[in-house]
Order: C-alpha cells, then sequence, then structure tokens
C-alpha cells in the first residue's frame, strides 16, 4: 500500500491487489490536496489495474476546486484504462453535489468498499 501526503490536511492511500485498485482519500479534498490527488492521476495512469474504488469514508470535505481533478481521474479509468470505477463512503450532501454538477456517475456509488467489490468482481472474466 502507498501512502502519500503534501498537506496534514490531506492524503490518499492506494492499494493495488490483482486488477484491483482501492484508493482511500483522508482529510480534506480542497486547494491543498491538489498536488496530491494529481499524483494520484499519474499512479492510476501507471496502474495495471481494470478496477477502481474510490473510497471517501474518511474524507472530510470535498472542495469545488478538486472536482476537475475527480472528473481526470475517472475519466483516464474508463477511457484510458477501459477500466470500471465505483465510490463508496460518500455523505449524501457530497453525493448530491457531485452528480448534480456532472462531477460523478449516481449509478457508481456504493455504500461502502464491500458492496464496490462485490459489483465490481462480477466483472472479472
Amino acid at each position: 500500500m502507498e501512502e502519500n501526503s503534501t498537506a496534514e490536511e490531506f492524503k490518499y492511500l492506494l492499494a493495488e491487489q490483482k486488477e484491483f485498485c482501492v484508493i482511500s482519500f483522508v482529510g480534506s479534498l480542497d486547494h491543498h490536496a491538489v498536488i496530491a490527488l494529481d499524483e494520484c492521476l499519474k499512479k492510476i495512469k501507471e496502474s495495471n489495474c481494470k478496477f477502481f474504488i474510490f473510497n471517501f469514508r474518511d474524507a472530510v470535505e470535498i472542495h469545488t476546486t478538486t472536482h476537475r481533478l475527480l472528473v481526470q481521474m475517472q475519466h483516464t479509468i474508463r477511457k484510458e484504462k477501459n477500466g470500471r470505477l465505483r465510490l463508496g463512503g460518500l455523505h449524501p450532501k457530497w453525493k448530491s453535489e457531485l452528480v448534480a454538477d456532472g462531477s460523478i456517475r449516481a449509478d457508481e456509488v456504493v455504500d461502502n468498499i464491500r458492496v464496490a467489490l462485490a459489483e465490481l468482481s462480477k466483472f472479472i472474466s
């Protein structure tokens, strides 16, 4: 598992196993998190995984300044990697805001990592 933080307020943890990659966001996703999120995007591009889970359980805020990078990460997974994505642990308020502004897809949001793994496992050939 890789852990990275560029500011005390935010860090992400990336864990890969076989075709799965779980990225947990910890702390405040605000303007201080942009550098770390950009690095996370690079790690996604380098990954050989096909199934990705974004875990927001330990996030305390998702500011609009990070929406663009979240969209870029999702685009990379779906289009460049031809992968599948699930997002778990999202506070209902954040889910509503992110779906409303087009930053996430409602059908990719699940309650937690366990549900995400179960859903994504159905796509393994």
